[in-house]
């Protein structure tokens, strides 16, 4: 046998050095490219004797220009001073000086100068342009053509159109506002989660990311909140962007709509010099988690110029139609950029059915190129032909359908609708895409439709195989059908996948798996038909072939004889094999079609098809009507979910059909279909989705309702009872508008100026016990201050003040019995200079007092901090000064526990100390906090001082009386007047203490030399001072009154339905009372005063007696019945229930 040789073959490439680089002849370079590709030119076999033949290109400098001899790299010279003949061909070395033929020069030199040092052609121009980085795209645009357009939305519901610059501006002003963020700047804060759909923000949102020079996470809008936590701890992630859908709880991560941010006056020209540098991976993309916490990678924008070609067309509308979470969104977009193109994106929308709507009013106005997959392009022709069975769209260029079998019908229904539209058909999957099996058709506008698709295998290094149904490789030589494998070769990177590397080496079907020579492959479970050795048809799904009296029947392709004769009657539909080996047939009625149709005359008609066409016999055993087919996330048809309708057949034919969950693009409807979607899953019953069933009515038991009562808690936070969840009536959307009410954190009246500033503002540095002798707590008081003595609280406090603290009796023998001798009322106005009294009134009580209880406010839940600033603010400066002046006194405020900032979702008790967030609902609460802040001053500079914080006072436990202005009572009162009260399955809890007890805990308070060291007092116990909204209306109802006691939801429904003033107000009341149970620390108060105060159910129903005594409330209808024990035991999985 012949020695075999390898064979090189070097072409010049006419490349010279000319400055800092190499210039070529074109001509010369098509011909070295031709050369260069010659082993793929060849017509017939090499020579036997040659086993390779390589072909490459030599830089002539290197060959022609060098010196072989010295290889110096300096020019040979000519020598036409020479008597040679031809002096052309010879060189003379400008170093060693020996000549050379130029010919023989060069070829020495090809064969000593290694091929890796070869320069490589540059590759021909792109004829779309240099491939850009987004934000590149966007500078460029903005700067040369400001007017063109980038996105067109139908968020609103119709079309709102976005140039590129102002794209730019928005995108700017966000960057420059998250820049200020803390912690944007820290060391390993490089990836910020955006949580959108497809929508303007999510664009607007990733170039103000890009711009800052970091990456964005597009979580998926399912992730549970354990999968957004998970990521977020791995990509070190503090904030999260959204907009029309707020993410659930996600711990240690800040949600910001981003879209909040304003506009800035002044904004830069379109420039890179304005960002950041911009980093190549734009992106930390995350698989589907379907198997658990998703795993993620950093993505380039480079990933996805192929695609560019495959779109083609400079200008082009491109339509985002899936969540950003998708790779395919991205993709399109990052190539609708790099095209000078714009982006349509729809109105958000809960399910695809209800998106399909806003997709047709898109595609009539013109979109160009449309990305779907074929379950969701047949819905869309489906929905627009039943509003206009003539319709076209003639302006779509590009179809491209993938991501799912593609039945022929589909593609002529596409041909149909879409008449000057290339259709584009991709196979592949999330698991070819591993090897790079990426398989494509195209069918352009002009061409017939091809009776069968043939998809052919582009990537070079990726081979095709058959398996049979064991597992077997099919040998092409006896069929040419079966399984379709890729494979790559053994050293391929893939090997090392994880999805490689856990594969079962058993499972011989498996996705992922190893050929005996051990080749990674990767097997689809599709039944194709090979056309050549990279290309094939595919058949269908393999486990959708199935053995009937020992001949395969295809269910696809039943599917697709209905599609074709008797598409007049059933819109769509699946044949769905059991675990059972039954044949299920799931329909959807066409539009129009006789509604009357049940199911047995459904399978008569199919079945009477198959005989008429000759099908082999195929029993269908059962079948069901369906309003919709339920899609995924991705626009695919949920196959699971139909199998697990299917595998339930019967159940579902006798099931109570609930009524669907009204699609709004609410924060309530969101979560409405959110626990609709935990229940479906808990209870394993796909037919709950979407509906707003009555959830003690479908199956659930102890441990499953504790489940969904679990998934909620985790999901947003919020902690409701399973007890409240079973409750009578309770349903997806009831339980929705409690999560909503419990996590409603605006604030009914913010603060309307920095409070800490204004706090530092008014105090008076002069207020200091500096000068004055060393306090000495009296031991006789010679006289209290006590403003606010004609109020609701302070009519109770001059009785308790006089009986504790200035000589007095309770024997009502006693001539000291009577107190009223003991107070003496002054008139005056505490939001004056002095309180308006005259300056010997002023000298006066400054001289012979010895205490300050400043209990004076002016409360109204509605007045912003400026208009109760004067009664609430400046008072308590005027109180400070009177306690400084003449001799020092001891100043006791009467605060309210509503200067406390309540966190949502907080464990931890109240605790009796300063607090220095100002984020307070309401101007009364925020001129409170000024004054706490102006006291706590003061005693820092020796005055002494205490802060009293009382929750909220209801009426006296001994008759009941009580204030009418407070807006419980007010509440109560309208619930009555409506006969309706949103207490049934109520969460909601209020804190109240009696007034007189208040009173009494005030005095002890103010008596005690002891009080001074602690400082800060709350008056209230969780323990006792507890009742839920619940039991305060089955007292009423007790008592007389007639109230049904119903969801939130239906309260609101009433009150819609009844619009007034008074109603309108309830819901404000009810909103505000959601807030009224906190959980405090009383240990200071408890040590001075130790007893309980009464039970509220005795105040409120005094309360109530006293209030009808008064006429306040109308007259009872009923008689007075016994009140009966709570309707349920306090027994939760939860130690609470989530009011804080």
């Amino acid at each position: 046998m012949s020695k075999e040789t390898e064979v090189v073959i070097a072409f010049g490439n006419a490349s010279w050095k000319q400055g800092k680089g190499y210039a070529s002849s074109p001509r010369r370079l098509r011909f070295a490219k031709y050369f260069e590709q010659f082993h793929h030119h060849q017509r017939r076999p090499p020579d036997s004797s040659v086993s390779k033949i390589h072909v490459c290109s030599v830089n002539e400098f290197n060959t022609s220009q060098v010196c072989s001899h010295c290889r110096e790299a300096k020019r040979l010279e000519k020598v036409e001073h020479l008597a040679i003949e031809n002096p052309h061909f010879v060189r003379s070395c400008a170093s060693c000086h020996t000549l050379w033929d130029r010919d023989v020069n060069a070829a020495r030199n090809m064969i000593s100068t290694p091929v890796s040092q070869q320069p490589t052609f540059p590759s021909p121009p792109d004829p779309l342009g240099p491939w850009l980085h987004p934000v590149e795209c966007l500078v460029n645009i903005a700067r040369d053509e400001p007017d063109a357009l980038l996105i067109n939305t139908y968020e609103s519901g119709a079309s709102e159109r976005l140039s590129y610059l102002r794209v730019w501006k928005q995108a700017y002003s966000v960057a420059q506002a998250l820049k200020a963020l803390p912690g944007w700047n820290d060391d390993g804060h490089e990836v910020i989660g955006t949580f959108c759909e497809a929508e303007a923000s999510w664009v607007i949102y990733s170039f103000a990311v890009w711009m800052l020079g970091k990456k964005t996470l597009n979580l998926a809008l399912n992730f549970p909140a354990a999968v957004r936590k998970a990521l977020c701890e791995r990509h070190s992630i503090k904030y999260i962007l959204y907009h029309h859908t707020k993410p659930g709880r996600t711990i240690g991560v800040t949600l910001i709509d981003a879209t909040t941010f304003p506009v800035l006056d002044s904004i830069p020209p379109p420039s890179l010099e304005v960002c950041e540098p911009l980093d190549d991976y734009v992106t930390i993309q995350c698989t589907s988690g379907t198997t658990g916490i998703p795993k993620s990678f950093k993505f380039a924008h480079t990933g996805v110029m192929t695609g560019r070609a495959a779109i083609g067309i400079l200008r082009i509308s491109v339509g985002l139609l899936q969540a950003p979470s998708f790779a395919a969104t991205l993709s399109l977009f990052l190539n609708a950029l790099n095209l000078g193109g714009s982006v349509w994106t729809p109105e958000p929308k809960f399910n695809a059915v209800e998106k399909v709507y806003d997709i047709v009013q898109i595609l009539d106005h013109g979109l160009v190129y449309v990305f779907m997959t074929p379950s969701f392009m047949k819905l869309i022709i489906s929905t627009a032909a039943s509003r206009n069975p003539s319709f076209k769209w003639t302006k779509t260029k590009v179809i491209a359908l993938s991501s799912e079998h593609i039945p022929m019908s589909v593609i002529h229904m596409t041909r149909e609708r879409f008449p000057n539209a290339e259709i584009q058909l991709g196979y592949g999957s999330s698991e070819t895409a591993v090897v790079g099996a990426l398989s494509f058709l195209r069918i352009p506008s002009d061409s017939p439709i091809p009776e069968k698709l043939v998809y052919k295998l582009t990537k070079p290094g990726v081979r095709c195989l058959l398996f049979d149904e064991k597992g077997e490789i099919i040998d092409p030589r006896y069929s040419n059908s079966g399984i379709l494998v890729f494979a790559v070769d053994l050293d391929h990177p893939a090997k090392d996948h994880p999805s490689f590397v856990n594969a079962d080496p058993n499972d011989k079907l498996a996705s992922f798996g190893f050929l005996v020579d051990g080749s990674p492959r990767v097997c689809t479970m599709d039944w194709v038909e090979m056309v050549s050795d990279k290309e094939f048809s595919v058949v269908g799904r393999f486990d959708q072939k199935i053995k009937i009296n020992g001949v395969y029947v295809d269910l696809n392709g039943l599917r697709e004889l209905v599609h074709k004769h008797l598409s007049q009657v059933i819109a769509d539909c699946y044949f769905i094999h059991t675990s059972e080996r039954k044949i299920i047939l799931l329909y959807v009625l066409q539009k129009g079609s006789n509604p009357d149709l049940i199911s047995a005359d459904i399978i008569r008609v199919v079945e009477d098809m198959f005989l008429l066409l000759n099908v082999s016999k195929v029993p269908v055993h059962n079948c069901l009507k369906l309003d919709a087919f339920p899609f995924n996330d991705s626009g695919k048809v949920d196959l699971k979910k139909l199998k697990r309708i299917a595998e339930n057949v019967e159940q579902y034919g006798q099931a109570v059909q609930y009524p669907a969950l009204i699609v709004t693009r609410t924060f309530l409807t969101k979560i409405a279909f959110k626990i609709s979607e935990f229940s479906s899953q808990i209870l394993d019953n796909p037919g709950l989705y979407g509906r707003n069933f009555y959830i003690g009515g479908v199956g659930f038991d102890s441990l499953s309702i504790g489940r969904l009562a679990l998934a909620i808690r985790e999901e947003y936070g919020v902690e409701i009872s399973p007890m409240i969840l079973l409750s009578n009536s309770m349903s997806p959307k009831d339980v929705a508008q409690l999560v909503v009410d419990i996590l409603d954190d605006k604030l009914v009246i913010p603060p309307t100026i920095d409070l800490a500033a204004e706090a530092a503002k008014l105090d008076d540095a002069s207020v200091t016990a500096e000068g004055f002798p060393p306090f000495v707590y009296p031991k006789e008081v010679r006289g209290i201050v006590l403003t606010g003595a004609t109020s609701f609280l302070g009519a109770f406090l001059i009785f308790e003040l006089a009986h504790k603290l200035v000589i007095a009796s309770r024997n009502k023998n006693d001539p000291w019995y009577d107190v009223r001798d003991r107070w003496v009322g002054l008139r005056g106005d505490v939001s004056k200079e002095r309180w308006a009294l005259s300056d010997e009134r002023w000298k006066e009580i400054c001289e012979e007092t010895d205490m300050i209880v400043h209990n004076a406010a002016e409360v109204h839940w509605l007045y912003n901090y400026n208009e109760l600033k004067a009664t609430n603010v400046l008072s308590t400066v005027t109180v400070l000064q009177l306690a400084t002046t003449h001799h020092l006194k001891v100043v006791h405020y009467i605060s309210t526990i509503g200067t406390i900032a309540m966190a949502k979702g907080s464990d931890k008790p109240l605790e009796e100390k300063m607090y220095s967030n100002w984020n307070l609902s309401g101007g009364y609460s925020q001129t409170k906090w000024v004054s706490e802040q102006l006291i706590n001053k003061a005693r820092s500079r020796g005055v002494p001082a205490t802060i009293i914080r009382p929750a909220m006072i209801a009426g006296d436990s001994g008759y009941g009386v009580c204030n009418t202005d407070d807006y419980i009572w007010r509440y109560v009162e309208g619930c009555i007047k409506l006969g309706i009260c949103p207490a049934n399955a109520s969460p909601v809890t209020w804190t109240m203490d009696p007034v007189d007890h208040v009173a009494k805990v005030i005095a002890e308070i103010v008596s005690s030399e002891e009080a001074l060291s602690k400082f800060v007092f709350h008056i209230s116990d969780s323990e006792h001072s507890v009742i839920t909204e619940k039991r305060v209306f089955e007292i009423a109802n007790s008592v007389g009154w007639i109230i049904m006691l119903d969801t939130r939801e239906k309260f609101r429904t009433v009150i819609w339905r009844n619009p007034s003033p008074d109603n309108h107000a309830l819901l404000a009341f009810m909103r505000m009372l959601m807030d009224l149970f906190f959980r405090v620390d009383n240990t200071n108060t408890r040590s001075i005063y130790p007893t309980p105060c009464p039970s509220p159910e005795l105040v409120v129903r005094k309360s109530l007696f006293h209030l009808d005594r008064v006429s306040y409330l109308d007259q009872p209808t009923a008689a007075e019945t016994e009140l009966k024990d709570e309707e349920y035991p306090d027994v939760r999985i939860f130690t609470r229930t989530g009011r804080h």
